[in-house]
């Protein structure tokens, strides 16, 4: 059963702050949302008086933190001072998550201006008490707070202080509400766990205006955890066939997304491309961008840009990316020959073959000039796959797939000249408008390949992940694995990482490449870089022998397919290649599509699972909804065994459900998108609460975790 309002990762305490009464059920709601004025906490450069470490504002209250804890200003003039009594004078005082985000204050003559002031999404106060830490962050407009029991702390010693309050009560329903004049906060009933189970707990009043927390069994030698919230869940896509296949997220906290749709129910956006559509099953592209934040267009969630690109017959968006001026690159396959192109074509259109298509499109300019590019790419006598697509900073575009055509336009400078085996990889770079090909090269061995993932690093180095059935694929650098796993027997694949540089000509091109698997198969579906700049990879094996390190948090395939999660450095020598790798899944199999990373160096995957036993951890679904479900997991490695997954969930019920992409935002904020065939959790906030039709829906499902 979805948790309503929120999941926490420790023992948390969150308030909601309310400048004027307002009805529970009104704050409990807005516990289930991101609020449209994210708290942020900006660092003191000497702007505020010097007992102020960091401060927030939300328009309704400022928040002050000092070394003695929170002190709230009301926008009535109150002010509610929350302080630990008892607790360690001297807290180590660090924030964490930072934004990019940076606030200047010009004011006066110029020694007083203070600029580039850093902004975060939480502060910790570590060892307020000993073994517990306190964390302040925002979820929306709201405060709140997390206390963190490391394993042996006495929870008992924990002792809130409201100074400034005019009455302090523990409710029947076990909240805490603290009045204030007009003002009130609520700090709803802790939901408190370990090892995944539940603990008995709550708040007690000690003294006027002094609160503490009573906790029930649990075991002292471990940590007390608390789960993530499913803060907004809903279908994207009306009366539609629709598929959501890729997803980005920029500063402004603007979501980027393209798919595929068979009708225009969706509606559409004035300032689009295109307003047109031929209603039917045929799949076409539609982009879209979503205000999470409600800052740009006053509706949280709402769809603040919306257009098709299509032609007569099958158009699938398979890539996608943002630069940082908010262009949207979107790569692809078509069959129709009427497809709409702007520009020089760098291929024809083929009314016999797939071909793979790359646009540019401006959605901050109106109407048909926003199609800055749109060009086929492939060859004449064979299809053409793209599946990844990528910008540098000069605005070179970069596009990685699988080409089975034997003229794909090669550069002199290519690697591999020819097509060797029945399907190659391909890597094309191309100049700003797409006009020419930069670099352009074949990749593969004599058998088939399947080229699925890429990602361009600062340095113009292109980081590429795909499959390979191959004995003879080209290998460079020193290859971590050698040789096809399982001697080349038939329907055995293994997954190919390596590194091009497009700079270099030839076979100096090819930096790093080598094979990675085990004895059966292999397929890679995504790639992510870490903060350290490794490649994160996942997808699925079949493999009882697939490599995996020893801090893996699942060590054997459970069976019939698990996914894994592997993080690379090709930069490394063969012993220092592998840097993480681990299984995840249950007994009837899974299938990832998404990954990423966050600053601090967690793992993120989504897919699908089969399994009713997934290995489940602070699920806000803990139970397999039948069928086919989404899963989601967040893993860190360094820390073995299943304490290593901070929380897996299903999403879904007894219908299809599959999570295709994912993204993380940099206050920890998972992204994930898919589609649906019904059934799916929707949250209180959804713009779209039930299924549209169609054979299937889009979903955005958005969790918060502190």
């Amino acid at each position: 059963m979805l948790h309503p309002s929120r999941i926490w990762w420790a023992l948390s305490v969150a308030g909601v702050l309310s400048a004027t009464p307002v009805p529970e059920a009104t704050v409990a709601h807005a516990k289930a949302a991101l609020a449209q004025t994210p708290l942020r906490f900006e660092s003191n450069q000497g702007q505020w008086r010097p007992d102020v470490r960091f401060r927030a504002s939300s328009g309704a209250y400022v928040v002050s933190l000092t070394g003695r804890g929170a002190s709230v200003a009301l926008d009535d003039g109150r002010e509610i001072e929350i302080s630990m009594r008892g607790s360690n004078p001297s807290p180590v005082i660090q924030p964490a998550g930072e934004l990019a985000l940076r606030t200047n204050y010009f004011t006066g003559p110029k020694e007083h201006w203070h600029t580039g002031v850093a902004n975060y999404s939480r502060v910790r106060y570590s060892a307020v008490y000993p073994g517990i830490d306190m964390v302040y962050y925002g979820n929306g407009r709201q405060l709140e707070y997390d206390f963190v029991l490391k394993p042996g702390a006495d929870a008992g010693a924990i002792r809130m202080e409201f100074a400034g309050s005019d009455q302090v009560r523990v409710t029947d329903a076990g909240d805490l509400e603290v009045v204030a004049g007009a003002g009130r906060m609520l700090q709803l009933k802790p939901a408190i766990y370990q090892d995944g189970h539940p603990v008995a707990g709550g708040y007690v009043l000690i003294a006027d205006n002094v609160v503490g927390v009573r906790l029930g069994a649990y075991n002292h030698k471990h940590e007390l955890v608390v789960d993530p919230v499913l803060a907004y869940a809903s279908y994207w896509g009306a009366d539609a066939t629709t598929n959501i296949a890729a997803v980005r997220l920029d500063a402004q906290g603007r979501l980027y997304m393209t798919g595929s749709v068979s009708n225009s129910d969706m509606g559409y956006i004035d300032g689009g491309w295109s307003n047109g559509f031929t209603a039917g099953s045929i799949p076409h592209i539609f982009l879209a961008i979503i205000d999470t934040t409600g800052k740009l267009t006053g509706n949280q969630f709402g769809t603040m840009y919306l257009t098709y690109i299509y032609g007569s017959n099958n158009d699938v968006p398979t890539g996608l990316q943002v630069d940082s001026q908010g262009n949207m690159y979107i790569t692809g396959t078509t069959n129709s020959t009427n497809f709409p192109t702007v520009g020089n074509q760098l291929a024809a259109a083929n009314a016999t073959q797939t071909m793979g298509f790359v646009i540019q499109v401006n959605p901050n300019i109106y109407g048909g000039n926003s199609l800055l590019y749109s060009t086929f790419i492939g060859g004449v006598d064979g299809a053409t796959f793209p599946y990844a697509v990528d910008v540098d900073s000069n605005q070179n575009i970069y596009v990685f797939g699988t080409t089975k055509t034997d003229d794909f336009p090669v550069t002199a400078s290519a690697y591999q000249g020819v097509l060797w085996g029945p399907a190659d990889m391909f890597l094309a770079e191309l100049n700003p408008g797409a006009t020419s090909y930069l670099y352009a090269t074949y990749l593969g061995g004599e058998l088939a390949d399947d080229g699925r993932a890429m990602m361009v690093t600062p340095k113009g180095l292109v980081y590429f992940a795909g499959t390979t059935h191959s004995t003879q694929f080209p290998l460079a650098g020193n290859a971590y694995q050698n040789n096809l796993s399982g001697n080349g027997q038939i329907d055995n694949y293994d997954l190919i990482v390596g590194v091009i540089d497009p700079t270099k000509n030839v076979t100096d091109s090819l930096v790093y490449s080598t094979y990675l698997g085990g004895s059966d198969n292999e397929e890679l579906r995504a790639i992510t870089m870490d903060p350290k700049g490794n490649m994160v990879l996942t997808g699925y094996t079949l493999s009882t022998d697939y490599p995996t390190t020893g801090d893996a948090v699942q060590s054997q395939n459970n069976g019939n397919g698990d996914i894994f999660v592997t993080v690379v450095n090709p930069n490394a020598n063969a012993a220092g290649f592998l840097v993480y790798s681990t299984y995840l899944g249950g007994s009837d199999g899974e299938v990832a599509y998404g990954v990423s990373a966050d600053h601090n160096g967690y793992l993120y995957a989504t897919g699908y699972t089969l399994s009713s036993d997934f290995p489940v951890q602070n699920a806000p679904q803990p139970n397999w909804g039948g069928l086919v479900n989404v899963f989601l997991a967040k893993l860190k490695p360094g820390t073995g065994g299943p304490s290593g997954v901070q929380f897996s969930t299903y999403l879904g019920g007894a219908t299809l459900n599959q999570g295709t992409a994912m993204v993380v935002g940099p206050d920890g904020t998972v992204f994930t998108v898919g589609y649906t065939a019904g059934e799916f959790p929707t949250t209180g906030n959804a713009n779209q609460h039930d299924f549209g039709g169609g054979i299937q829906n889009g979903f955005i499902a958005i969790m918060t975790q502190q």
